[in-house]
Order: structure tokens, then sequence, then C-alpha cells
């Protein structure tokens, strides 16, 4: 492999590095602490509830 490759390899392996850790800090500051509570009979109701219809002049 030439030179210039394996500078744009490194290159490239430091971007993807670097994009990874802010998508961790990222989720680490806005995504760890979020909970959502559920249960098995809102669970139940949201999956058995009827289609909504469809607006009038939408295609369908």
């Amino acid at each position: 492999m030439p030179r210039d490759e394996h500078r744009l390899v490194r290159h490239l392996a430091w971007v993807l590095v670097i994009k990874l850790l802010a998508l961790g800090g990222l989720w680490w500051v806005f995504v760890r602490d979020q909970r959502i509570s559920t249960d098995a009979t809102a669970a139940a109701q949201h999956l058995a509830a009827p289609a909504p219809a469809p607006h009038q002049g939408e295609p369908r």
C-alpha cells in the first residue's frame, strides 16, 4: 500500500473514532437518564386501537 493510502486510512480511522466518541457523549448527556414507563394494559390498548380513518382527499 502506498504511503498516501496509509495516511488516508489512518485519517479515516481517527475521524471514525472521533465520531463514535461524539455520539457516545451525546447519548450520555441527553439519553442515558430517560426512562419510559409502560404497563401491559396501556400497550394492549395501543396495539388493539383501530386504524385512523384516512383524511378526505388523501390517496388510498
